[in-house]
């Protein structure tokens, strides 16, 4: 244990929960995907061998970014983010499109596929800390505050097209920060009637003009879901049909590892609908095991933000905080019938390379914040 404390500081409670999680997505992931395995005709260990390999690689994330301190990324932002934004605009016009999404990117030469949003999302989170943090007058504090609320409406609006919950997720934790952080409406009151009538402009002229993105997707996929039963198809409601049939199949203890029907139905039991399906195999148990870990991940954040005597690591971990829970209860809301169809996967848990990897960054930065916690820096001193 004394050898454990020594390589693993911070808070002992995220470190549990993130490797708990992360065994838990090793079996989740291995049956759901029995029904892509047997259509690429790659074995049954296929896609066990990749996940245990995507779980280290994950556990490798969470150990070097924890080990990296925190403050370094209060200088890594000025390149990550012009970076990110880059990203995000290739990905806009000639990204991978998958089931009519364009949200990856190709990496030359390497069959690497990666999801720029992901990558966005941790460094507009980055910079709206950094900016927020600087407090050194008025002035000075008050022009960083509207170059975040214009970063993040760049970010949102190079997103939403293919990627409408992203972009809504990524906008409600800017919002959250910002409350947080005390901002007044009035400083960029101006930048964001701008940023809604742009996108007001966009939803009128997308269909008409053929713009890039998804509006009849998420049109129809609202409509579904306010809809009168009545009046909709089956094939409207059959993702969320199957979902929730196979929770209700699940009972308290589930119907037993391998035992699952839902991974035959659904194409995505392996990422969008993985809680679902591990509700059907393991039970009720599980999935209420699962939200508690997450609830306390939350938690343990923010406890270490609170702790914290650096603006900069408070806003810091209030964002990856946030990032990993709301994306958690997004994906829960969507299996259980409470929100929308998205593709959000459930972190650290479904199948997804870069949202795994990216997820796992955040934890790392979390646990590094909760080392340092009682250190202070001179951008982000509270006292400022």
């Amino acid at each position: 244990m004394i050898i454990l404390k020594k390589y693993f500081k911070g808070d002992t409670v995220i470190w549990t929960i993130a490797f708990l999680l992360l065994i838990i997505s090793v079996p989740a992931v291995y049956s759901a995907s029995a029904l892509i395995s047997h259509k690429a005709y790659q074995g049954d260990m296929h896609f066990l061998i990749k996940q245990v390999f995507a779980v280290i690689m994950a556990s490798s994330v969470i150990y070097l970014s924890y080990k990296i301190p925190y403050k370094s990324y209060f200088a890594v932002v000025k390149i990550l983010f012009p970076v990110a934004l880059i990203l995000l605009l290739i990905t806009l016009l000639s990204g991978v499109s998958y089931n009519d999404a364009k949200r990856w990117i190709a990496l030359p030469g390497t069959g690497i596929i990666i999801q720029t949003s992901e990558i966005a999302k941790v460094a507009l989170i980055m910079f709206v800390a950094k900016n927020l943090a600087i407090k050194a007058d008025k002035e000075t504090y008050e022009k960083n505050v509207r170059k975040a609320a214009v970063a993040s409406v760049i970010t949102i609006g190079l997103i939403f097209p293919a990627d409408l919950s992203s972009a809504m997720l990524i906008g409600l934790i800017i919002a959250v920060i910002f409350f947080a952080a005390g901002v007044k409406i009035k400083i960029i009151y101006k930048i964001l009637l701008i940023s809604v009538v742009l996108m007001i402009m966009y939803v009128l002229a997308a269909e008409v003009l053929e713009l890039p993105g998804r509006y009849s997707t998420w049109q129809h996929r609202i409509e579904t879901f306010f809809g009168n039963e009545e009046s909709l198809s089956p094939d409207d409601t059959y993702q969320s049909d199957v979902s929730k049939m196979a929770i209700v199949n699940g009972g308290f203890f589930g119907k037993g590892p391998g035992n699952g029907t839902l991974r035959y139905l659904l194409p995505q039991s392996h990422s969008d609908f993985i809680f679902a399906f591990i509700t059907e195999e393991y039970g009720l148990f599980l999935a209420l095991f699962i939200i508690t870990l997450y609830i306390i991940l939350f938690y343990r954040g923010i406890r270490a933000a609170n702790k914290s005597k650096s603006l900069f690591a408070i806003y810091l971990v209030l964002g990856f905080s946030l990032m990993i829970v709301f994306q958690a209860f997004i994906n829960i809301g969507v299996s259980v019938g409470a929100l929308p169809v998205t593709g959000q996967t459930l972190p650290l848990i479904s199948m997804g390379r870069t949202s795994l990897l990216v997820t796992s960054f955040a934890v790392g930065v979390i646990l590094n914040v909760s080392k340092y916690q009682n250190e202070k820096t001179d951008a982000g001193d509270k006292t400022e």
